[in-house]
């Protein structure tokens, strides 16, 4: 999609996107909510070219119905900013205005719940609209579980990113550009190596490795919505809270930790490589899951290891 501004901040707001970019920085969150901003300019404050404090405030008030105030004020914190930057007079919303993000917890897949919803996508029956389907399903949500990536890295993964000679494969498309390379197991080996050449049979010059019927990647809401209907498909319920493919993730984390204890392995050791593998930008992303484990792990006394943690380089 090509973004077009309109309003008196079109200049600054095409500026600030592009600076973005040449920084490395991913701006496709950035584009999306300065053009909500720059339509509601449009409307509500057609002849404005400063950022002032009723613009900011009346922009983020007006979403607070749907939730999004709280995005909104990361949105316009980060203009202000910038605009400050290239020394034009702006209002920048304190920090100390914008909530906290609050994490919710993560759904924990009791393994009879994996066992249904993974059994759900291997009886995923052709559909020659998606002739992939049922082969994309069942692969990419055991190598998002088995590896415990972000639903964007297994979605983006391109086929030049799996090295089968070695058994690898390189996570470019990563939170906060932490590009990594990570070792498979060997039965993902085989299931990836199998679907790579299956896909290559329908779509020999494809460039990611789960390609959409529709050309290029599959979409976020490809992902969730095929997660829901094999969850549906094998008779699971939300009984226990709702669950999305980002659990994945939080199910890799909180089993390895596990593995690990069940094996009386030196979790002060292993933690970094964990938070290495996983792409977390510090100790305390990854020392986060330990409160999601059973007491005996979540008594114990982690408070030694900062500072002294050695460094693991990903």
């Amino acid at each position: 999609m090509i973004f077009s501004y309109h309003s008196g901040f079109a200049d600054d707001i095409n500026s600030m996107i592009e600076f973005k970019k040449a920084l490395g920085r991913k701006a496709k969150g950035y584009e999306w909510g300065l053009l909500s901003f720059d339509r509601f300019c449009q409307i509500e404050f057609s002849n404005a070219c400063e950022l002032t404090k009723e613009i900011v405030l009346s922009w983020c008030n007006d979403a607070k119905e749907n939730g999004a105030s709280n995005y909104r004020m990361h949105i316009m914190r980060e203009f202000g900013k910038y605009l400050i930057s290239i020394e034009k007079k702006a209002f920048v919303l304190p920090a100390k205005l914008i909530p906290p993000y609050k994490v919710g917890i993560p759904y924990i897949f009791t393994d009879d719940e994996l066992r249904r919803f993974f059994r759900a996508t291997d009886e995923i029956p052709h559909d020659t609209r998606s002739p992939l389907l049922e082969y994309t399903a069942p692969t990419i949500f055991r190598l998002q579980f088995g590896c415990g990536l972000r639903p964007p890295e297994v979605r983006l993964l391109k086929r030049r990113d799996f090295n089968f000679s070695d058994g690898t494969v390189y996570i470019s498309e990563s939170k906060r550009r932490k590009d990594r390379r990570l070792a498979l197991n060997e039965g993902l080996v085989k299931l990836c190596r199998r679907y790579d050449a299956i896909a290559q049979m329908h779509y020999p010059n494809r460039t990611y490795f789960f390609h959409s019927p529709n050309g290029g990647a599959y979409k976020s809401g490809w992902l969730t919505a095929q997660f829901h209907k094999s969850w549906e498909k094998a008779g699971l319920g939300n009984e226990r809270g709702p669950c999305t493919p980002y659990d994945f993730r939080h199910n890799f984390a909180t089993r390895t930790l596990m593995r690990w204890v069940e094996e009386d392995r030196d979790l002060e050791v292993l933690i970094p490589y964990l938070s290495a593998y996983m792409g977390h930008e510090s100790f305390n992303s990854t020392y986060y899951y330990v409160h999601l484990l059973p007491e005996r792990l979540a008594n114990m006394d982690f408070t030694k290891a900062n500072g002294i943690i050695p460094e693991v380089l990903s």
